[in-house]
């Protein structure tokens, strides 16, 4: 019985050494892999906050070009209130 144990014990051993060589190239693929996710979820929101900022660019233009004809409605000093009296 103590050789089957001293063969089971060198396979043992070996398996080890097999899982632990393949857990290693596991987690490097793994970091790897991460590190591509990371590197696709910047692109892909800094292309939503591209085309977020053109949609704001554009309603800013929009709003500002006076194509209603009414006046921009506001409480800053550059609205023409001198203290007079509107109709």
């Amino acid at each position: 019985m103590a050789l089957e144990n001293a063969a089971i014990l060198e396979e043992l051993k070996e398996r080890y050494k097999t899982l632990t060589s393949q857990l290693n190239e596991l987690s490097n693929t793994r970091i790897k892999i991460e590190g591509a996710i990371d590197v696709l979820q910047q692109i892909e929101d800094s292309k939503a906050e591209e085309a977020q900022d053109a949609t704001k660019s554009e309603g800013v233009v929009g709003e500002s070009d006076g194509a209603d004809g009414e006046p921009p409605v506001g409480t800053d000093s550059s609205d023409g209130d001198s203290g007079a009296n509107e109709e």
